[in-house]
């Protein structure tokens, strides 16, 4: 089997530019599915969560397939263990600072 280097990186728009960075400062690499995913969810449900309107129930129902497809790819005990959040750093800052409360001296 070969790799089609060409068809993959026609997948990821980013990638189309003589320069590409992948450290996390420049910005994750996202796949074209998965920016029409997105670009779909802000124009049809994009809404406050567990509000009574139409499109707040259309985006709490995308959130939780995600949460179980989620649960299912990584064989999570249940979608509640799944956690989403703005990008890396900023859930390593949250983890870093609910784990240090319980630290003591020593």
């Amino acid at each position: 089997m070969t790799l089609d280097s060409h068809l993959i990186r026609q997948q990821f728009p980013s990638l189309d530019r003589p320069a590409i960075f992948f450290d996390n400062p420049g910005g994750t690499q996202i796949a074209k599915q998965s920016l029409d995913r997105i670009n779909r969810y802000l124009i049809e449900c994009n809404a406050n969560h567990e509000g009574a309107f139409a499109t707040s129930i259309a985006s709490d129902a995308v959130l939780d397939e995600a949460h179980r497809a989620m649960a299912d790819f990584y064989n999570a005990a249940s979608p509640e263990e799944i956690v989403f959040g703005n990008n890396m750093t900023t859930l390593t800052l949250h983890i870093s600072r609910s784990i240090s409360r319980e630290w003591k001296q020593g």
